[in-house]
């Protein structure tokens, strides 16, 4: 078994069912964002939505795994003064892989791409009912250490037009898209 068919096991949720997890399909390289392509100050709303389901929380909480019963147990959550379950705090990321397809902020995709880490502001808990749209901008890129570096801010909104999450997220990318083709391929390609 593959670790593609091994992870299948583990998708509960309509949205993980339907979610393309392989990111080393060579068709789809043209769908992605490259670090020389990454425009600063470029802003976009991705078209997208996501509708939060009970099964979406409860599925990303088991996945985790997180035993705390507020991500689960609808009566325990109430008795700890919420309207229903609680999103895990890191629900927002499994939100923005699903928003985050093609086009401006694919560089989430990217394979070769590593994360050295995020800044993750929290305003309003993700709650069932909520339809999430996320506005994305490119903030910063630089090269360290022969590594290409990027820094986009995403801020995630519900159908009210509250903003629930702001993310700083840096990733460490394959600066063209020669490069990823050789990652594909096997090749280093991360180098300056």
């Amino acid at each position: 078994m593959g670790y593609l068919e091994e992870m299948a096991k583990y998708h509960k949720s309509a949205k993980q069912k339907e979610f393309g997890a392989d990111f080393l399909v060579k068709e789809d390289i043209d769908q992605y964002e490259f670090w020389d392509e990454i425009e600063i100050g470029k802003e976009s709303e991705l078209p997208m939505k996501f509708e939060v389901k009970a099964e979406d929380l409860v599925a990303y909480a088991e996945g985790v795994p997180d035993d705390n019963p507020i991500f689960y147990d609808e009566a325990y959550a109430r008795k700890c003064g919420h309207d229903g379950i609680v999103a895990h705090p890191m629900f927002g990321t499994q939100v923005g892989f699903f928003l985050m397809r093609k086009g401006h902020g694919s560089w989430i995709r990217t394979p070769g791409a590593r994360n050295p880490g995020q800044i993750i502001e929290y305003y309003d808990p993700i709650k069932v009912g909520d339809i999430l749209t996320m506005k994305i901008k490119g903030h910063d890129k630089w090269i360290k250490r022969g590594k290409y570096y990027m820094r986009y801010m995403t801020e995630t909104f519900d159908q009210h037009g509250n903003l629930k999450i702001r993310y700083y997220v840096t990733l460490i990318l394959p600066r063209t898209r020669e490069d990823v083709l050789k990652f594909l391929k096997g090749e280093h390609a991360l180098q300056a």
